[in-house]
Formats: structure tokens, sequence, C-alpha cells
């Protein structure tokens, strides 16, 4: 055996684009970030046919579906991947009657050869499979009739697929050019196929004769390119061709060969090129991402467009062009935006983007506060734009700088000499290998001498004489940043990923075992004739000594070939956590093993992509769908204070740890709307891809899927706010089994999107199945208000006594009718305090807003007072009314006097009202101090979470895990409520004189924190959750303020009770 021959290539196929998800079978469930948008670079994107909707394919492994008007996303794809580019996405190609996408990439280890996959588009369903080529598939294009498909690859071959109506893609022929193919583009009128490839002519296959049954083709060659061909189109009347080439050159041609025009003055690479569908327009966009439109034939230059920020892969013009509606997608840059722009004045219509951006920037402050830049300085001063404290896990806004880098006298040691290059001093260096680990983006020096490396295709530890210690896996993009904590114990990076990935320094990780890394046929074989073959199957320092150590004492001189290997690798390392955070500041820290804690919306961010073979489409899971199981916050609050892994600690708290692969799969629920769009009874309207109605009621038929797991509940939302429960099911499940529902339905004005979930009886929710609906019949009632506030100070038990529930409860109440009286029709009031606040009232109080709220209407509780938990029962979370004795150990007592979660959750729902707010100044105990009157030990923000938003409600309570709900007697008020009472006063208002729900949680978020360390000495962080649309609750009206309190104390619509 040559055992040199097969080890050429070993460290670039283990080492480049190496990912934390190193399974490669189909079914393994492995985690990834989902940012709403790409989060890799964006290398194909196609107008549909009728230019409703753009798709785009990706290197990050998706196709995505958009709203081309307004730019939503309207459905995801994924397909079969593997570890490290297997599976990312570079070419795709729609088929002239819109049907149908075909989309090819990166091969995946699984399969001998490449494949094609076909995909309905409208259906979401894989129908055709091809396989064929032996590398990379760079491009690929359907003909005009679209009876056959073409796929140029790196394998030096072009294949052409006869697609039948059954979906099965046969290899008619295959055309060898000899050299890489990177682009390929029909005639649509003549079947002729132009090619760019590595070589310095364009070449023109005319097949035209393949439906005669000729399969063998000899290219004419288009000579005037002097360096290699990267790009080619043809335009859509089949009059021109358009080419460019590495040396900047960009020609028209003819289809014959004739020269019409050679664009001057083009200063870069043309990496994307496209034609208007009437051909009078030719779009160019270069690696630096400037677009210029031309006129054709001419060559006249219309208009530059400036948007992208570096390198466009793909542009697409809109089949409007074809009229005169001139409209081209283009795609690329540091963050994978999609513009649409104006050719002939080069302004941009839509900006089509995800919630996510590369990372460029990370410092730390003080203890775990991480400063966060997402936007790339055009300067040397860098703004960041969040602050993250890994402490408390809260997250600050426009936090300025840190007062010092610690770390900038130790990066003085060592300086960076090229692109792939760094001078440590003393004759030593570190050398990054083009290939491998390309360029250097970032490094660190820390306190031990040690040097972190950042890469395009790696991240690595080096000794201050030049060793390589150890790789941590886990990107799958260029590093930008990497930083480490004061005290050492943790190194930080951020990524063109978008993520950030936190190691824990001190990890001394594992080698991958010999046979992940010698992974050739002769290699495996070599490794089972061994006596020791066992050592190749671990993953450690210690196996591979072993081996080596067999082989030289047995004089087999192999041993050098693997030593040779192994001193190139270092120990591997996987994150302690990750995060991502989102442009608007909503965040997700999770775990390897999937736990996680998040903002308000941050859990929609990542999941568990499922491979099912190459024949199907992949299944993506949400950690949402897990969320009762998988989000524990104290969890990650207590894992980065002792530096355990989570699982360790669930492990050591006798907790059995979340594995996907043994839950069942979740139920699934559907809309069908076939008996209200269709028939003789038809209620629904379709409208510029739009359902009206002008009826006020609807009754909506779901059908229901039993995934094996039972159907617990089934829950509808009207505009994120759960308006209906359904839990009559059997307690048994049954796979596969279907039901079918009737739920009825309230419209509101303008539109309505109708959601509906499944939970299973292992709490996994279903993915939710929406139905918009836009009500376009008679205008109904303005907004009205209905405020409920509870304020208990007087306990039965007078150890529980509080000072300003009461009084915090009555300011608010009166705050918010008097900057809420001219912008509601009319304001209702119900007020519950002290003695009267038992559970019997407060549900009377529930009862009647049920009966008068309308959805229009918007609804606030307020609660001052206990809560507790119920640790018998299921850590379910209760308020404590008033006659309650005993907060712990009695359980038969609150569910008796008490209100729980889940019973808080039912009369939310039944309260019609779309808009809720909920604030909660609820704490576990009372404790008499001197000064400080501490109302909580610790508040369960687990629990207050699941409560908001399984309700749908905008929720603001007043602490986090192990935080305390603090009374000062210096501000007459809790924290809490006096920040709140500041933020209704206009402190919240972002300058257009009104509050939001949205800008009074960012405002309690930073404001509580800061008063109770200021009063206090210990910071106490609100919980807010703002699931949906944000509304206005409070109006400033500085000057008139005492008449509108008087007039709303006089409000003949307001009801009392005290």
């Amino acid at each position: 055996m040559n055992i040199k021959s097969v080890l050429r290539n070993i460290l670039i196929v283990w080492l480049a684009f190496t990912s934390i998800d190193s399974f490669s079978k189909s079914g393994v469930p492995r985690i990834v970030i989902n940012s709403g948008g790409h989060s890799g670079k964006i290398f194909n994107i196609l107008f549909t046919p009728n230019g409703e909707q753009i798709i785009s394919v990706s290197e990050d492994k998706t196709i995505r579906v958009w709203d081309a008007r307004t730019g939503e996303l309207v459905k995801k794809f994924e397909s079969e991947i593997g570890k490290g580019p297997e599976g990312m996405l570079y070419a795709s190609a729609i088929s002239p009657d819109g049907k149908y996408l075909a989309a090819a990439g990166y091969p995946v280890a699984t399969e001998e050869s490449n494949h094609i996959i076909l995909v309905d588009i409208e259906k979401g369903v894989q129908v055709g499979t091809a396989k064929g080529h032996s590398n990379v598939i760079n491009s690929l294009d359907f003909t005009g009739s679209g009876k056959y498909l073409a796929s140029g690859s790196d394998d030096g071959t072009i294949k052409i697929w006869e697609v039948a109506e059954s979906h099965d893609m046969k290899e008619v022929t295959t055309l060898p050019v000899g050299q890489r193919v990177t682009n390929i583009s029909f005639n649509d009128k003549t079947q002729s196929l132009a090619v760019a490839s590595d070589q310095r002519n364009v070449l023109v296959f005319d097949l035209d004769k393949l439906d005669q049954g000729t399969t063998k083709f000899s290219p004419r060659e288009l000579k005037k390119h002097k360096d290699i061909i990267n790009k080619v189109a043809y335009s859509p009347d089949g009059s021109y061709i358009a080419s460019a080439s590495l040396d900047n050159a960009l020609i028209l041609w003819k289809p014959d060969g004739t020269v019409v025009k050679e664009f001057d003055g083009i200063k870069n690479v043309i990496n994307a090129l496209t034609f208007s569908h009437d051909s009078k327009i030719l779009v160019a966009m270069d690696i630096l991402g400037k677009g210029t439109s031309y006129s054709i034939p001419s060559g006249n230059k219309f208009a530059d467009f400036n948007g992208h920020d570096n390198t466009v892969f793909s542009a697409d013009f809109s089949p409007e062009s074809a009229t005169g509606n001139y409209l081209v997608a283009t795609a690329g840059g540091n963050n994978n935006v999609i513009y649409v722009w104006n050719p002939i004045n080069g302004r941009s219509q839509q900006t089509i983007k995800g919630h996510g951006s590369t990372i460029w920037d990370l410092t730390f402050g003080e203890g775990l506060q991480l400063y966060i830049a997402n936007e790339q300085s055009k300067s040397e001063k860098i703004r960041h734009q969040f602050r993250f404290d890994f402490a408390t896990f809260g997250i600050t806004a426009n936090p300025g700088r840190p007062d010092d880098n610690f770390l900038e006298e130790a990066n003085k040691q060592v300086r960076q000499t090229g692109i792939y290059t760094i001078d440590l001093g003393r004759g030593n260096s570190i050398a990054n290998n083009e290939f491998e680990d390309g360029r250097i983006l970032d490094y660190q020096v820390m306190s031990n001498g040690h040097v972190i490396v950042g890469s395009d295709f790696s991240l690595k530890e080096y000794s201050g004489t030049g060793e390589m210690i150890k790789e941590y896996l886990g990107h799958t993009a260029g590093v930008r940043t990497v930083t480490v904590t004061r005290d050492g114990k943790y190194m930080v990076s951020g990524s063109e990923d978008q993520t950030i990935r936190i190691w824990k320094l001190s990890d001394k990780g594992e080698l991958p075992s010999m046979r992940d890394i010698f992974e050739a046929a002769e290699w495996q074989e070599y490794f089972t004739s061994l006596d020791v073959d066992t050592l190749t199957y671990q993953p450690t320092e210690e196996a591979w000594q072993g081996v080596i150590s067999y082989l030289r004492n047995v004089g087999d001189k192999t041993y050098r070939d693997i030593e040779e290997v192994h001193a190139s690798l270092g120990a591997t390392v996987l994150p302690f956590a990750n995060m991502f955070v989102s442009d608007e500041g909503e965040w997700i820290v999770w775990t390897p093993s999937g736990y996680f804690s998040c903002s308000s919306d941050g859990g929609q961010y990542f999941g568990w992509h499922v491979n099912q073979g190459i024949e199907k489409l992949a299944e993506f899971y949400t950690a949402e769908q897990y969320f009762d199981i998988l989000f524990r916050p104290e969890m990650l609050v207590k894992s980065m204070d002792q530096g355990r892994r989570v699982i360790d600690i669930l492990r050591g708290e006798g907790e059995t740890i979340f594995d996907l692969t043994k839950l069942n799969r979740p139920s699934a629920a559907f809309f069908n709307i076939n008996n209200l769009a269709f028939g003789e009874f038809k209620q629904l309207d379709y409208h510029d891809g739009k359902y009206e109605t002008e009826s006020k009621t609807l009754e909506l038929e779901a059908d229901i899927y039993d995934g094996g797991g039972g159907i617990k509940e089934v829950n509808i939302y009207q505009n994120n706010k759960l308006i209906i429960i359904d839990d009559e099911f059997d307690k048994v499940g049954t796979e596969g089994k279907q039901m079918k529902r009737m739920y009825h339905v309230n419209l509101t004005n303008g539109q309505n999107d109708f959601k509906i979930v499944t939970k299973n009886f292992q709490n996994i929710e279903s993915r939710g199945d929406h139905l918009k609906i836009k009500y376009v019949g008679e205008i109904m009632a303005t907004t009205n208000l209905h405020i409920l506030s509870v304020g208990i100070n007087k306990y039965k038990n007078p150890a529980y006594n509080l000072n300003y529930a009461q009084p915090d409860a009555k300011s608010f109440t009166d705050k918010i009718i008097t900057n809420g009286s001219k912008m509601f029709r009319s304001i209702r009031k119900t007020e519950i305090y002290d003695t009267e606040a038992t559970k019997e009232n407060i549900i009377k109080g529930f009862e009647s807003i049920i009966a008068t709220a309308k959805p229009e209407d918007v609804f606030v509780f307020y609660y001052a007072g206990h809560g507790t938990l119920d640790e018998d029962n299921n850590n379910e979370y209760y308020l404590v009314p008033t006659n309650i004795t005993k907060l712990y150990g009695d359980p038969e007592q609150l569910q008796e006097k008490g209100i729980s979660a889940s019973e808080l959750k039912t009369y939310l729902a039944q309260v019609k009202s779309q808009k809720q707010l909920i604030l909660m100044d609820a704490c576990h105990s009372g404790g008499a101090l001197k000064s400080i009157n501490v109302r909580a030990a610790a508040s369960e923000e687990k629990a207050i979470v699941q409560l908001a938003r399984a309700s749908g409600v905008v929720m603001i309570a007043s602490s986090g895990t192990q935080q305390f709900a603090s009374e000062f007697e210096v501000l007459q008020h809790g924290v809490f409520t006096y920040a709140l009472l500041e933020a209704l006063d206009g402190e919240a208002d972002s300058g257009d004189e009104k509050v939001t729900v949205n800008e009074l949680k960012i405002y309690m978020e930073e404001r509580v924190p800061e008063l109770s360390e200021q009063h206090g000495g210990q910071a106490q962080y609100p919980t807010g959750f703002v699931h949906g649309n944000d509304f206005p609750i409070s109006i400033i009206y500085q000057q008139e303020e005492e008449v509108v309190e008087e007039e709303a104390e006089d409000d003949p619509e307001s009801d009392s009770e005290n």
C-alpha cells in the first residue's frame, strides 16, 4: 500500500471548514442557527417567472423563498448536509413554468457521487433527484422549454438531464470540458448553451439536436478574453452573450462570436451578470459589491449601485422588466443582503436581510460583560452596539466602550507580518496554510504568552514558540474577532457566520480518532490488521501515542506518516456555549446539548436540522418547539458562574439529559380553508396573494395529526395573542391518528394572522401553521382600555405584609388613566386592594373584563404582591392573594386560594383584547430589614416567561432569576413601579410623544438595575417578554396632566372595586 499517496489531502479534508456537528449519517440531529435570513454567502438568487417571489441558495445550506414585494420570508427548504462544507448550495434554476426549483452544490460524504434536488416550490417537497457528478456543482440552468436541465461541475463536465413529467431526471449526455465549469447559460430560443470554465474562451454548445437523440456535441469557441472566464449569460431574446474574465474584462457578443462591445473603465473582476427580460439592459456586479447597469447594445452606462459592502455573487432581473418595469435583485456583501434596485437610477427599492450580522469586534469589560460590535467600523474607532452580561444574562444597547482594553499591551509583543503570518519574536512565527486556515483575520495574545488566531477557516491556539496546541471547532465561516476575560477563564470569538462562541480555556480538548482522520479505504484496512486496532477508534492523545509507540516497537515505519499528521492536529475543543444576537437586540445563548436562555423572540433563532437522505428534504425543528423542556436560564447562569457544562450540572442533580432522538415526533396541525375559500358558502376571497373577507366571524377548520406523543392541547393565536385553548383530547397517543376540529374566531380591523400550535404530553410543540386573513368589511369601533389593578400590602399572615404594593398599584392605575385618556375611547378600571384581593374577587375582576372587552381593545393587568412556586406540582407558579397564610409546604392551600399560572393563562386567553400588557411586581416572601423590605428571595424567570409566551401577551415582571424585588424608603415605591412611572411619564419615549410597550420594556430593563444598584447595592433585573406587535400605552401631555387626571377619575365609564 502506498501510504504517502493517500496522505496528501488528509489535513485539508479534516481541517478546512470543520464544524462542531460532525455527524455524517442521516437522521442525526445537528444544531444550526436560523437567523431569518442567510448566515452564509448567497451564491444564487432567482425571481420566479411571475415575479412574485425571489429564491436564494447559500453556503449556509438553506434555500429561502422571499416575497419580492415585502421582503418577507415565505418558506425555507433544507436538504442533506454533512460536516464542514458538505451540503453547501452554490447553484439553482427554476423551471420555466415556475413550479420547480433545482439546486445543488457541495457533495455529502454519504454518497458516492454528487446530486441535484428538484423541489416542488408550492408544496415544499422534493420530487426528484439526479446523481452523477463527482465534484462540486457550480451552475444549473433549464432550457426554455423546461425539458432539459444542464449542470456544470468542478469535475470538468456538463451533464444534460431530461426532466420528465414524472420528475425522473435521466442523464441524456455528458459534455466534456476538461476544465472546472463555473457558469452556464441557455439560449431560451435555440437551446444553445454558453459555458464559462477555467480557460480563456467562451464555449458554446449547440444542443438543438438533443430531441433527435444526438448525444455528442463539440463546442464553438468565442475568442477575445485574455484571462480565465468566470461568468457568462445569454440575453432572454437570444441575441447576445455577455462574458466576464478575471482580468476585469467584460465583453458583449453576438451568438455567432461577433464582438459587439468591449466595456472599458472596469476596475474590478465582474462576479455576477444578468440581462433584463426585454434584453435592453445588462447589469454587472463586481467583487467589491459595486453594480453598474448598461444599455444594450450600445454599452452606455445608466447608473451605479453602491448598496453592497462586499462581493456580490448573483444577480437577476425581475420578469416585470419585460414590460419596462426595471428591477434587479443582487445578493452579497458582509451581511448577505439582497437588494432590489432600479437599474435606471441606481436607487434601492427593497432590502431583504435576516436578523443577524457578522460579528466584527468583541471586548470584555468588567467581569463577564461582553461588548459586541455587529457593524463594520469605517474608522479605527469601534462602536459597540450591545453589551451582554453573562453573569446576569442581561443585554444593554449602545453601551459605549469599556474603560480600558487590558489586552492591548499583550498584543504589542507580536505583530502580523502578512495575510498568513504572525511574527512571535526570537525567531518564532505562526504561518497559516492558505487552504486549511485561510487568511489571518484577528489574533489575541494571552497573559500566558499563548496566541489565539482567528482565520477564514479555523480558530487555533498556539504556544509562544508557534506550536499549535488546540483547535476550537464550532464556527462555519471566518472568525473576525477573538478576546478573553480578564481572569483568563473564557475566550470568546465572533464570526461571519453571525454567531458568538464561548470557550473555556482550561478545556484540554480531544483529538479526533485516527479513523476520523485517515478515512481512505487503504488506511481503514491497514488499521484493521493491527493488534492495537481498538485504539484507532478512540479520540484521545493516549490512543494516538499508543498506536505510534506500537508501530515504532514492531519496526513499522508507517508511524512516521501518522506522527507527521498528529503533529499538525493539536487537540480539538468544542464550545462551552454559543450565542446569537439579532440586529434588534434579541438574543439566545445555547449549549452544545441544546439547553438555552433567550430574550422574548430569541428562541426562534436556532434549532435542529435532521437529514432524511438525499431523496427527501431535511426536517427542521426550532428550539421554541422544545421550549418547556430546554429553556433553562437558571442553569446557564450557574454554568457560566461555576465553569461547569450544563449537562454536568444536570447530571449532578439527577436530571435526565435531553436527547431529541428519544422523543416522539411533534404532533402537527394545519388550517383547512376549503370550506371557506370554495363552494356555495365561501367567505374568503383571494386577491394579490392574500385572503380577504367581509365576515366579522369565521369557523376555522383544523386538521390535527398525532405524532405519537398524544395531543395535550391545541392553541389558536390571533396576531400572536392566545384566543383558544382546546384540551379535550384522549390522553393516549396514537401515531398518525388524524382529527378534525372547528374553531369560532372573531376578526379585527385589518390584518388577522391566525396560528395553530399543538402540544403533546412531552410538552413538545408543533411548528405553527399560519393563516393570514385581511378583514375588509365594516370598520369596527375604536379602542377601549380595560385595567385590572391588584395591590396587596396587608396579608392575613402579617409576616408577609409589604409597604408599597398597594400604593404602587394605585399610582400606576392613576398614571395609565391620565396618560391614556386621549388615546382610548373609554377607560374601564377595576381596582382590588389589600384584604379585598382574594382569589374570588380577582377572578370576578377577570370575568367582568372577559364579558366586555372587544378584540380591538387594550387590556392591562397590574399585580403587586407575593408570588411563589409549588415545588410539589411541577414548579407551578402562583400569585398569592391576601388570605394565603403559608407560601411554602402547603400545596393544598396554594391550589385552593392561589391563582396559578395555568389559570392565569386561561383567563388571559378568554379576554378578547388582542393587545394585552401584564405587569407583575411579584416575589416570594417578605422579610423586614431596617431600610429595605425585600419582597423576593428569587423570582422564577422561567415560569414568568413560559406564561407570557404561551399566552401571547406582553409581560414585564419585577425580577429575573435569583434577583430581588425590593422596596426602598427613599423612593416611596418599589423599584419596579418607580421606574415604570418614570417610563410612562415620558422617560421611555423615543421622541414621538408616546410610549409603546416595547419602549417600556427597553427602558425598564435598563433603568431598574440602575436604580436598584444605586439604592440597594445589588442590581435587580426585570424579566421582559414582548412577542408580536408593538402598541402604544401612554401619550405624553405634560401641560394638561392635572386636568386629564381629574377627568379620568370622574370618568363615568369607569368601574371601581375597592
